[in-house]
């Protein structure tokens, strides 16, 4: 079983790849050079559907996530 871990954020998302139980690899996806949020957004979403394209998991976790300011 292949499985796709992310921890996302709207600037650098993290992901790593487990096989049967095991670590594959892990990278990131930086997008903080983009200064325009829709921008960002929309090149990380694009990089994050080329990625699970790539990888073909048979299982995607993405972490919680938790705002700590005023949304």
């Amino acid at each position: 079983m292949k499985i796709l871990s992310l921890d996302t954020s709207t600037k650098i998302t993290g992901y790593a790849v487990f096989y049967n139980g095991k670590l594959s690899h892990y990278s990131s996806i930086d997008k903080s050079d983009k200064k325009d949020s829709t921008e960002r957004m929309a090149a990380m979403i694009y990089d994050l559907i080329t990625l699970i394209k790539q990888e073909v998991p048979d299982v995607v976790v993405v972490e919680e996530t938790v705002v700590t300011r005023n949304p």
